[in-house]
Parts: structure tokens; C-alpha cells; sequence
């Protein structure tokens, strides 16, 4: 692979680093001061961490490759029709993340009731999302980077099989043709993930922890499946990026809102 007549532009690395600094440290930061305020424990915030892998990263990841990896008739179908790509992909995320915070708290949190222990685990399920899934691959996008202006990219491609050395060849092409913009859009976009994490963990909370509010965890499941509907839209082509990122803007603020009136008036001190 041929890059060394291309780079990266300091402004794009700029990028790069502002959005790993925050995406990083700032999750960490939060728990920090959301523990201080409120002297709660960080059991709920590791659980959430813990679950979030569990769920997203590996249970979530079997029925994914069978729908979207494995070369079948229903993968098939699946990648050449955006409604069922975006459907599939957004009800998976939704179901998998949704039954992982139910089970978590039923059954591995029973001596944390306190509604602060909500906000406390959905700063750990979504905080663990933002440095494993933008956080790392800042930083992985910023050493290769370095390696591009560097010129020793090739180092890294050569003996490849053709399809992953196809993989590094798009990544070369997006971080040299891309500006600081791109890179920032990340802490925007991860801003509202996080706090719609949190309030998916507190109506979650309640439908554990309150007699008589379990279709708020349905509901959860519901407004998980329909946020992710716009990522997966955006990823096949059908959104572009301001769009996606607004609209998951507008609708994380209404689940915050929604959210706070259950913390206020169903959950207990």
C-alpha cells in the first residue's frame, strides 16, 4: 500500500486527541464527582461497566455474526436491505443492553435501592461504552496517524491478507481525507449517549426495584431499539452524520426528561 504521498493534517490529529482526552477521562471523571456528591457506593457503576461488556460486547456478538457475518440467506438479505440492516441491528443492541441492566439489578444489586445507584450504574454501562468503543479507537486511529506522517505504515500492511490490508487502506483514506470535524463529533455524539444510558438505567431501576412499573422496562427496550435506528441508518448510507447525531441529540434529551420525572417521583431516596 502505496501512502507516501498522503497525511494526516495536524488539525485532524488535533482532533483526535481533543476526542480521545474527553472521551477517555471524562466518563471517569463524572463517576468521581456524581461518588463525591452523593457518597454512593461504585459497586452499581462497576456492575454497569461489567455488564456492558457482557451483554454488548460478547452475548450481543452471537447472534450478530450469524445475521451479519456468516454468509447465509438471511445475512443475505439482511445487508442488501437498509429497514432490515437498521431494524436488526437496532432491536439487537436494544434487547441485549436492556436484559443485561434487568438482570443486573435483579439479581446482582438487591442491597442497592437507593435511586442514586441508577445514575451511579448508568454512568458505568454507558462511561465503559465511550472509552472501549471511541476512546480506544481514538487512539488507535491517532498511532496511525503518526505512523502515516511518519511514513511506516507500510511496516504495518505489508504480508496482510488482501481483505484486512483492504481494511487499513480505508482507514488510511478517511483519516488523510478528513478534517477535525469528523474526530469532535464524537464527544457531541457521546455527550447524549451517556445520558441516555443513564436514563435508560434509571427507568430500568424502576422497573426492578418499584411494585407495579415493569413495563418501564419494556419501555427501555423500546427507546433503545428506536435511538439506535438512526446509528444504523447512518452506517448504511441512508443518514448522513449531522442528521443522525441531531436527531440522537433530540431524542436523548426527551428520555433525560422522561427519566428524571421517574427518578423524582417513583424511585426513593
Amino acid at each position: 500500500m502505496n501512502t507516501t504521498t498522503e497525511f494526516v493534517s495536524a488539525s485532524a490529529i488535533a482532533g483526535m486527541i481533543l476526542s480521545m482526552i474527553v472521551t477517555l477521562f471524562g466518563p471517569v471523571i463524572l463517576l468521581i464527582i456524581w461518588k463525591v456528591k452523593k457518597k454512593c457506593s461504585l459497586l452499581p457503576a462497576l456492575a454497569g461497566a461489567l455488564t456492558f461488556i457482557i451483554a454488548a460486547l460478547v452475548l450481543e456478538s452471537i447472534p450478530k455474526y450469524f445475521l451479519f457475518a456468516d454468509k447465509n440467506a438471511v445475512s443475505g438479505y439482511i445487508l442488501s436491505h437498509s429497514w432490515a440492516y437498521s431494524l436488526m441491528g437496532a432491536l439487537l443492541a436494544g434487547v441485549f443492553e436492556e436484559c443485561g441492566r434487568y438482570v443486573t439489578m435483579r439479581f446482582f444489586l438487591k442491597k442497592h435501592s437507593a435511586r442514586k445507584d441508577a445514575i451511579s450504574y448508568g454512568i458505568g454501562h454507558g462511561g465503559i461504552e465511550c472509552v472501549l468503543l471511541i476512546g480506544f479507537g481514538m487512539l488507535s486511529n491517532l498511532m496511525l496517524a503518526f505512523a502515516i506522517n511518519n511514513g511506516t505504515i507500510d511496516l504495518l500492511t505489508n504480508g496482510l491478507p488482501a481483505d484486512q490490508a483492504a481494511v487499513y487502506e480505508s482507514v488510511v483514506v478517511t483519516l488523510t481525507t478528513a478534517g477535525p470535524g469528523m474526530f469532535l463529533w464524537s464527544i457531541w455524539e457521546r455527550f447524549f449517549t451517556l445520558i441516555f444510558h443513564i436514563s435508560m438505567s434509571v427507568l430500568v431501576f424502576a422497573s426492578v426495584k418499584v411494585k407495579g412499573k415493569f413495563y418501564l422496562f419494556s419501555l427501555a427496550i423500546l427507546l433503545h431499539t428506536a435511538i439506535d435506528l438512526f446509528a444504523a441508518f447512518y452506517q448504511f448510507g441512508s443518514l448522513p452524520l449531522a442528521v443522525t447525531e441531531l436527531a440522537i441529540a433530540v431524542f436523548s434529551v426527551g428520555t433525560v426528561l422522561l427519566a428524571r420525572r421517574v427518578y423524582t417521583c417513583v424511585l426513593s431516596e
